[in-house]
């Protein structure tokens, strides 16, 4: 994870702004509804940060068995403190994830990829790790572009240091490069996918 996406990520989820929080309410309740569709006895959120989504995917699917990793050790120290109950946290890189080939049922990499110089490397290794399933969710662009922008100006959100910049149409070829069969989901000012691994690829 980019140097200050602790901070960042952090005030994503704990802003005291109603209507700020009622759309990350929205995003984690789409994010939870696909996941559940892949019906995973285990899951691993690949790039947890400070444990949110772990956590709100835990209350929704409490027979689940999740992980979280993540590169930055202040973030999982939050995530360990907050929401170790839920989940159980370790620290990794998403370029070479620390697991067997195959470990997780579903595999879900949330608001991630548009931080990292080669998502394409990454997402190869969210498959290796994956059983059945990957869950992806990316910015809409550039549709958040704009609204960050106004909720920078409301002092709301921050720079989030994106360094990759998705279109629906440019989200879509990506997912369909590394997945034979994908579904595409969109939710305010975000997008999601859900790919099938095939075990042959």
């Amino acid at each position: 994870m980019p140097q200050g996406a602790l901070s960042g990520n952090l005030r994503r989820y704990t802003v005291n702004n109603r209507l700020y929080r009622w759309h990350i309410a929205q995003f984690l309740e789409q994010l939870a509804t696909l996941v559940a569709q892949t019906q995973p006895k285990t899951l691993l959120d690949v790039g947890c940060g400070e444990g949110f989504v772990a956590a709100f995917l835990k209350q929704r699917l409490p027979e689940v068995e999740i992980t979280g990793i993540d590169a930055s050790v202040s973030a999982l120290a939050y995530a360990q403190a907050h929401f170790g109950q839920y989940a159980t946290f370790r620290r990794g890189d998403i370029y070479s994830l620390p697991f067997p080939d195959r470990a997780f049922d579903t595999v879900v990499c949330s608001e991630v990829l548009e931080h990292l110089e080669d998502p394409e490397s990454a997402i190869a290794e969210l498959k290796r790790v994956a059983r059945r399933y990957v869950v992806l969710t990316v910015p809409l662009e550039p549709y958040f572009r704009w609204l960050n922008r106004l909720g920078q100006w409301l002092r709301v959100s921050e720079d989030p240091g994106h360094v990759q910049f998705w279109t629906h149409a440019a989200f879509k070829r990506l997912v369909q490069q590394h997945f034979n069969e994908a579904k595409l989901y969109r939710k305010h000012i975000y997008q999601l996918a859900c790919g099938y691994v095939d075990a042959a690829t």
